[in-house]
């Protein structure tokens, strides 16, 4: 605790030294219109009711829908780009942070201290903003070290009606929602439990890996709206599950892209495999948000139907986590020994095919809400209820195997502090259960307390502390504590 405290003390002195110099949130927003970031932002990244309304509008605000532009076109109006470091000081009695199926006998080691400070990503935002008078468009391409581009969002938007009451529709590659308040981005660098945590992630049994966070889909929406209510619904190209050598385990990837390339070409990598089991279903999202007041507060309903092609046997017949009798190697990892605490890896030989694999019809709900008292304070929370599909007994898949449901469950509270446009602090507590059932020990809860400082002048610092406890068992848990500084520079 004593170096997380002066690591965050000498990050605030270099940021307050930089000192403010003006206003820019998405800069090229700003340089656009001629405002200061606080007209769309509470705390960055957080949106006010005219910074939610300006997306929702296409990048203008609602009262120029079906009006031409007047300012001549300029490069800076329509790209910006962003710099993410960060620096990261875990303590955590399971090595590495692995995931929990590495825990051997279900009982954690001896607590382990890492540090590292890393560069994290760069982002350029080309061609973002609003075009004649019904059009719109965002493009937002984020690459790390040794990785392609990433597309967290490349989509046009089109609108039409009246500043309080049109319709909105996009096309292209999107995040799951766009929020406000309680549902909006969160003052701090991580998201909430539920909508990051898969149900499953580890290489030793079924992988339940869908997350309603972070998965960015190609896909259509449609929506309106009219005064304080938007409603929105998408038909979305799903998510897929395939192995990931250097995780050693399964890992989920958006569906940005369709079957094929063109005529006698390869496909491409973000795609369902032709032959899975949930190759030509889409996924279905819908939600709701009411605004209760400008600054934050508001009420909104999220809703998730989505299927996923999920392995349960190795090509050869075998399933996951267990031994082929033949060949005596294991389909995917073994268990962790004090050997190999991270297992041993075995046949990752996965098609994905009907044989191999059943689909997981899954719904995710959700409620956020939250309200401001006072001009400062921000006291928000939510819920969400899951439900996955899941084989009674894999020993007897693939064979007209019979299916069955399983819940989950998670929530939020979390309590935020505006001092000034420059400080903003808070704490949100978190609880989990993957699965939730009485004799199931996998309960997840954690207390992060942070800040948020937004400079005004492109530069921001997020810090945070997070104490975390998974429940191994009845009387054994895995606990991280997580001190993490993230230093933001946008133009």
């Amino acid at each position: 605790m004593t170096r997380f405290l002066r690591i965050f003390l000498l990050a605030m002195t270099l940021c307050f030294a930089l000192g403010p110099q003006g206003a820019s949130a998405m800069p090229l927003f700003s340089r656009k219109l001629g405002v200061p970031c606080e007209t769309c932002h509470t705390t960055i990244p957080r949106l006010n009711e005219t910074g939610y309304k300006f997306r929702a509008a296409g990048f203008r605000l609602p009262e120029m829908i079906g009006k031409s532009e007047d300012k001549a076109f300029e490069l800076g109006d329509y790209f910006s780009a962003r710099l993410q470091a960060r620096y990261d000081t875990q303590v955590t009695n399971q090595p590495n942070s692995a995931p929990v199926a590495n825990v051997i006998n279900n009982v954690a080691g001896a607590r382990k201290t890492t540090n590292a400070l890393s560069f994290q990503e760069f982002t350029l935002y080309p061609l973002t903003g609003s075009w004649g008078k019904y059009f719109g468009s965002l493009a937002e391409l984020s690459t790390s070290p040794e990785d392609v581009f990433e597309i967290e969002n490349a989509y046009a938007r089109f609108v039409f009606g009246k500043s309080d009451r049109f319709f909105t529709s996009r096309v292209g590659i999107f995040h799951p929602w766009e929020g406000f308040g309680a549902s909006d981005r969160p003052f701090s660098n991580a998201r909430p439990f539920f909508q990051t945590v898969p149900i499953s992630a580890g290489g030793r049994g079924i992988p339940y890996v869908f997350q309603p966070w972070g998965l960015d889909e190609a896909g259509a929406e449609v929506g309106v709206d009219v005064k304080e209510l938007s409603l929105r619904a998408a038909v979305l190209n799903g998510t897929l599950v395939r192995w990931n050598e250097e995780a050693n385990s399964f890992l989920p990837f958006p569906a940005q892209t369709g079957p094929w390339k063109g005529a006698n070409q390869a496909v491409s990598a973000l795609n369902k495999p032709f032959n899975s089991p949930a190759h030509s279903t889409p996924d279905f999202s819908a939600n709701a948000t009411y605004l209760l007041n400008s600054n934050g507060g508001g009420i909104s309903l999220l809703y998730y139907r989505g299927n996923l092609a999920t392995p349960t046997h190795c090509t050869d017949g075998t399933a996951i986590g267990k031994t082929n009798s033949g060949t005596g190697e294991a389909c995917g990892v073994t268990a962790a020994s004090a050997s190999a605490p991270f297992g041993t890896v075995g046949n990752t030989d996965f098609d994905l095919s009907t044989a191999t694999a059943f689909r997981n019809n899954l719904d995710r709900v959700a409620v956020y809400a939250s309200y401001p008292i006072g001009k400062h304070f921000l006291p928000q929370g939510g819920y969400q209820y899951g439900r996955d599909t899941i084989p009674v007994s894999a020993a007897t898949f693939p064979v007209n195997p019979a299916l069955k449901k399983f819940d989950s469950k998670g929530a939020f509270a979390d309590g935020s502090y505006m001092f000034n446009q420059y400080f903003t602090a808070g704490c949100r507590y978190d609880w989990f259960k993957p699965k939730y059932a009485v004799s199931t020990f996998n309960t997840q809860w954690a207390v992060t307390p942070y800040v948020n400082i937004p400079l005004q002048n492109g530069f921001q610092v997020i810090a945070e502390y997070q104490h975390r406890d998974f429940q191994l068992n009845a009387s054994n848990h895995r606990q991280n504590d997580t001190f993490q500084a993230r230093m933001i520079f946008i133009k």
